[in-house]
């Protein structure tokens, strides 16, 4: 390859590296390919101060070859890279053909209605929204049941989210409209509706999987984890959210040691998982077409998503040769994708969680996991 070096420069290299770990209980890295010699720029990133002892790891998924590997399977917490697992639990249990309905019908009571829902993770009551990204518009159903323009309204609900609720209350105030809400089991809400008036059918759940891996969507990732939850376990609670997400990965032999989930989209630091376990979640999105949505969301570096802004200046020939998930919390920077070398693609996770909470810590490990990846990206060659 073009960015080979010489392997005595290597070894002096390693050996400093190896020199500068001298506590006993330092973390080792470990260069374990023999056939790929990664250039020494990309090893002096990896252990720029910068990161601060990150969980790194380099994997060409062709020969099942680990490149670079430090401290991998020590579990951290992963900011929005969560957002891989939950989609990829979604994906497994929910489908990415499946559609959330949500109905509105008449009861024996005037303008008392029935809001019938299976938790549409993507409802508003904002109409750009709505435009913008194909969400369900849900004041939409109110308009169809109230044609009287009633000042005073009561919906009886199940099924759905209660900050929906609260959206479609501020927008009915602005309107003049006073509403009461009681909630319904779903038994109930069955045998009080008496004619349905109109319902919403959402987009499919590749799209949303799609859209917040694009965007990050942090609501919108934990719902639809909530959502592989109740499908596999009958409940969406912290527990039955670990249970799946463990299951999810289990059933194709993806290590789970370290993992614990306290929601869906990556915001809590409690969060675990090892970079190991991501780059093996990221080898199956890769093998099977059932989790396409995912790979089709990843933002691209310097083009799109939450990408679109990086690269640029920081390792600019690797403009769109990066696919990969971005994330970041407190004192955590990460991000884990597929980095094009050449005719291969090479897999990469990378948590940086030891970060002083401060913006210019998170922006100088962002630029250094850049540069980094810069250092081997190619384009294909023709």
């Amino acid at each position: 390859m073009s960015w080979q070096k010489s392997k005595s420069w290597a070894a002096i290299y390693f050996t400093f590296l190896m020199l500068i770990s001298t506590s006993a209980t330092a973390v080792e890295t470990t260069v374990l390919s023999e056939s790929t010699t990664l250039p020494l720029k990309f090893m002096y990133y990896a252990k720029s101060t910068k990161l601060a002892g990150p969980g790194l790891i380099l994997i060409d998924p062709i020969t099942n070859t680990t490149l670079y590997d430090e401290a991998s399977t020590i579990p951290r917490a992963p900011a929005s890279v969560f957002k891989l697992i939950s989609s990829f639990s979604t994906l497994k249990y929910v489908g990415s053909d499946f559609r959330f309905k949500t109905k509105i019908s008449k009861t024996a009571v005037t303008n008392t209605y029935v809001l019938d829902g299976d938790m549409d993770p993507w409802l508003t009551s904002d109409i750009k929204l709505a435009k913008a990204n194909e969400q369900r518009y849900l004041p939409s159903l109110i308009s169809k049941a109230n044609k009287s323009k009633a000042k005073s309204i009561t919906i009886e609900h199940t099924g759905v989210f209660t900050k929906d609720l609260e959206n479609l209350a501020k927008y009915l105030k602005v309107r003049d409209i006073k509403v009461k809400f009681r909630e319904l089991t779903p038994a109930a809400a069955a045998a009080r509706a008496t004619e349905e008036i109109g319902a919403l059918q959402s987009v499919p759940v590749s799209q949303m999987v799609t859209f917040s891996i694009l965007w990050s969507d942090n609501q919108l990732a934990d719902r639809l984890a909530r959502a592989a939850a109740r499908v596999k376990y009958g409940a969406s609670d912290q527990v039955a959210l670990q249970n799946t997400f463990v299951a999810a990965l289990s059933e194709y032999g993806i290590n789970v040691i370290g993992l614990n989930a306290i929601d869906g989209s990556g915001l809590s630091r409690d969060n675990k998982v090892s970079v190991r376990t991501i780059a093996e979640v990221l080898i199956q999105i890769r093998k099977d077409p059932l989790f396409a949505p995912i790979y089709e969301g990843l933002p691209v570096s310097g083009k799109t998503g939450t990408l679109k802004n990086r690269f640029i200046t920081t390792a600019p020939h690797a403009v769109g040769l990066v696919h990969a998930k971005t994330g970041f919390i407190n004192t955590t920077v990460s991000l884990a994708g597929y980095v094009t070398v050449g005719s291969e693609e090479y897999i990469f996770a990378v948590i940086a969680d030891k970060l002083e909470p401060k913006w210019v810590a998170r922006n100088r490990a962002r630029e250094t996991i850049d540069a980094m990846l810069g250092t081997i990206a190619r384009p294909a060659t023709p």
